[in-house]
Order: C-alpha cells, then sequence, then structure tokens
C-alpha cells in the first residue's frame, strides 16, 4: 500500500507527529514517503492508497503553505475533469488527517475545523478518511500562552506520550489495513 505523510510544520510540532506516524509505518510495511509541504514540490496524491496529511492549526484552518498545495492539485483534478458529482469512494484508498493545536483559547475545538478542512480534500479525491487525530502543541512564540489556557500547562508538548498516543494509533491504523496491502 503506497503510503504518504505530507504535512507542514511551523514550529516543529507538526514534524514531530509526522515523524512519528511516518517512523510506524515505514518499520512496520518498510515503505512510506514523508513530505513537507514547500513551493518547490509537486505531489500527485492520488498516487498513494493511504495519505495521512497535517498541518498546525492557523485560525482554525491549515497552513496557507498546505492549503495552496491542497487547492492547487484540486483545481488540475477537476479541470481534467477527475473530479466528481458526489465523489464516489475509490476501492482501496484510505486517509487520516491530524493536526497540532495549541490551548490558549478553546483547545481541541480549534482543531477540528482544519482537519475536517483536510478530510473534505481528500473525500472529494475519494478517499475514505478513517479518522481524525488532534495533538495539543506549545504555542512557539509566547510561552505565556503555553500555561494558562484550558489544557493547562502545554509547555511541552507534545511529550512523549502525546506521541506514543500517535504511534500506537498508527499501529491500529496499519493493522485495520493490512487486509488491503498488496
Amino acid at each position: 500500500m503506497k503510503t504518504l505523510v505530507f504535512y507542514d510544520s511551523l514550529g516543529g510540532n507538526t514534524e514531530r507527529v509526522a515523524r512519528a506516524i511516518h517512523d510506524v509505518v515505514a518499520t512496520t510495511w518498510g515503505d512510506a514517503e514523508i513530505l513537507k509541504a514547500h513551493k518547490e514540490i509537486a505531489v500527485n496524491f492520488t498516487d498513494y492508497d493511504l495519505i495521512l496529511i497535517g498541518s498546525p492549526v492557523i485560525d482554525w484552518l491549515p497552513t496557507k503553505k498546505l492549503m495552496d498545495h491542497v487547492m492547487g492539485f484540486m483545481k488540475s483534478e477537476n479541470a481534467a475533469g477527475r473530479i466528481r458529482p458526489s465523489s464516489p469512494i475509490v476501492p482501496g484508498k484510505f486517509g487520516v488527517c491530524f493536526g497540532t493545536f495549541a490551548g490558549p483559547h478553546i483547545g481541541r475545538t480549534e482543531a477540528v475545523p482544519m482537519t475536517a478542512w483536510l478530510r473534505a480534500f481528500l473525500e472529494h479525491l475519494g478517499y475514505l478518511v478513517l479518522d481524525a487525530w488532534h495533538v495539543p502543541g506549545a504555542f512557539q512564540k509566547r510561552d505565556e500562552l503555553n500555561r494558562y489556557g484550558r489544557l493547562g500547562d502545554i509547555r511541552h508538548r507534545p511529550n512523549e506520550a502525546d506521541l506514543a498516543d500517535i504511534r500506537n494509533r498508527t499501529t491500529g491504523l496499519l493493522t485495520t489495513l493490512s487486509a488491503y496491502r498488496s
């Protein structure tokens, strides 16, 4: 099963989560590609059977860089007539959305619209999205915001427990999908 971990990260939190996911896939299946969104790369998302896509939350959405990749790909697929009405599920195509969020405002609730946006992208391509993973991460620019939000003190997150949870979720995902591996 050809797998892509595609992400953007501003302060390193989402990258740590993406690398934890990638490490499990590479160790378990021996094959996975990990790419950070940047202008110099072009990704054909439909080449992959499993996509794990993630971003930090910026104003309830993914980063602009990641959104630009998604929107550019959607425009090219739509122009080629590959985005179909009702977005039928393509057999053997699966996805998971993930994101990191800080806690100075409303916590996990801020991450849900971001992963929903990514989910809609994958579903337009026909992927069956199996889950959305939300991981607390320290806000990089103002340390005081990491101590007094709804989540309490998140200065050192994602921590090893958060990353262990992501590794466990990834292991469970791969176990579930093992029947689809060719």
